[in-house]
């Protein structure tokens, strides 16, 4: 079907909404460590919703620093669909984070935002009248708001957005209403105004202003201002990035924020280069997006050291072993039969039990664990072989003589894997990989002096489905 795209302002560079709590992160509120939203990259969203049947997402970091405390969302998804026309459908689950100023690092599921954009009013190009439309939305809790990495009670936000394209100029903006419940919560207002500008055909730059109301009892009104950028690897794959900070009381409220992003579309333009595109002499060209679930074993080998004054003591390692199951997306690039790629992974974990028993009553939990990796590899005919290896992050939970603990952990890990084009767009995988999340020291209050250091290695066995979104089988190829 032809897809009708805006003119002025790249349909990729749409406000689509990741925005909400990142008010909270820069003012500093009490359920500042959900997710964090914003149009990508601004807070301030707009009107045009994904054309019917089509669908654009994100995959993304967001965050910012205020108070000695840095908090915010890695990774996390934005995933728009045009169930309708000019009615959008969104979904964004991600993985939260939050960090005190000199304190341990606490990471797990955040709460999961559902919206339907409605625009009711579609701009005359040749007149004055803009764009308009009705973005409900609702904040799901699902994090764990006693860690701060969700609100804890189900939040409304009601805007309303406009926009008016002017060549390659395009101005955009509005505002709404938050119903945020909640013991010393308020609810609150917010309003935004954005103004971006097309370089070149790969190159967008953009600036906002926004303020927000008091959102909880004794706080004051903030006003803060983003910039940001989106470069075009494709028409498909895009970059996007902004920075900023609040303009009122900045190391309270705001000391900076950051949005960083890699968006993917759809459409006749992604379609037409596609198309367009010369072919690789290689079986299988391995470049472009491509996301997935992925289905795992997981042993891990724990080791502790019990100190308690200035005496230390060390168990034998012991063992444990569970499944996991994510998601994840990546991207590749192929150069003849090397391949190129960065990938980044989100899992939930079963692996747990009484590990160190003896003396101290140790239980450890992984609930989750996420990596950002590089991969290197080599095409041949349909298969790739590869190696990947990067940071990962492993929320730790244990229990030691009675006394809870929980923390994330952050690491390396390492490994590789081979990969076949089972059909056009589809793959599957076998992975091997090695992780050392570090050595974590819990402190107990039992008496003065009582410290578990506990180590942990992780073998991991995967297996994993994968939609890419350039891959063509070669029967597919030898019919063109």
């Amino acid at each position: 079907m032809k897809v009708k795209r805006s003119e002025g302002r790249c349909a990729r560079f749409r406000g689509h909404a990741r925005r909400r709590l990142a008010f909270a992160l820069i003012a500093g509120f009490p359920f500042a460590f959900s997710p964090a939203k914003a149009g990508p990259p601004f807070l301030t969203d707009d009107p045009e919703p994904v054309e019917y049947g089509h669908y654009e997402f994100y995959v993304f970091s967001q965050g910012a620093r205020a108070g000695g405390e840095t908090s915010g969302v890695a990774p996390a998804c934005d995933c728009n669909f045009g169930v309708l026309p000019n009615v959008q459908f969104h979904v964004q689950p991600g993985m939260a984070f939050r960090r005190p100023g000199g304190g341990d690092l606490f990471w797990g599921a955040g709460d999961v935002e559902l919206g339907v954009k409605y625009r009711f009013l579609e701009q005359d190009k040749d007149g004055a009248a803009p764009s308009v439309a009705f973005y409900p939305l609702i904040e799901t809790p699902t994090g764990d708001a006693s860690r701060g990495l969700g609100g804890g009670r189900a939040r409304v936000f009601l805007p309303v957005w406009l926009q008016k394209d002017f060549g390659d100029w395009s101005t955009f903006g509005g505002g709404g209403y938050w119903i945020n419940p909640g013991p010393g919560a308020r609810n609150f207002g917010f309003l935004g105004w954005a103004l971006l500008r097309k370089l070149d055909e790969r190159l967008t730059l953009g600036a906002e202003i926004f303020h927000q109301t008091p959102s909880e009892v004794g706080t004051a009104a903030t006003t803060g201002f983003n910039v940001g950028a989106i470069y075009d690897l494709s028409p498909r794959y895009h970059l996007l990035a902004s920075l900023g900070r609040a303009l009122t009381r900045p190391k309270e409220t705001g000391q900076f924020t950051w949005y960083l992003g890699f968006q993917v579309t759809d459409g006749e333009e992604a379609s037409k280069s596609a198309s367009e595109a010369p072919r690789s002499s290689a079986a299988v060209d391995w470049s472009g997006f491509h996301a997935g679930l992925s289905l795992g074993g997981l042993f891990r080998r724990t080791g502790e050291t019990l100190v308690v004054g200035y005496s230390a003591t060390r168990d034998a390692p012991s063992g444990s072993r569970g499944a996991t199951l994510g998601g994840f997306a990546g991207y590749d690039a192929q150069l003849g039969s090397a391949v190129l790629g960065v990938e980044t992974d989100v899992e939930a974990g079963s692996a747990s039990g009484a590990t160190f028993g003896s003396r101290a009553g140790v239980r450890l939990r992984n609930d989750a664990r996420a990596s950002l990796r590089g991969r290197v590899g080599l095409a041949r005919d349909r298969g790739l072989f590869y190696a990947t290896g990067g940071l990962t992050v492993a929320d730790v939970s244990a229990t030691a003589m009675g006394e809870p603990f929980d923390r994330a952990q952050t690491g390396w890990t390492v490994g590789g894997g081979v990969e076949y084009a089972l059909a056009d767009h589809w793959s599957g995988r076998v992975e091997y990989r090695h992780g050392r999340p570090g050595e974590i020291a819990f402190a107990s209050s039992s008496f003065d002096g009582n410290l578990y250091r506990i180590r942990l290695k992780e073998e991991t066995i995967r297996l994993a489905l994968a939609y890419r979104f350039g891959l063509d089988a070669p029967e597919a190829k030898e019919g063109n």
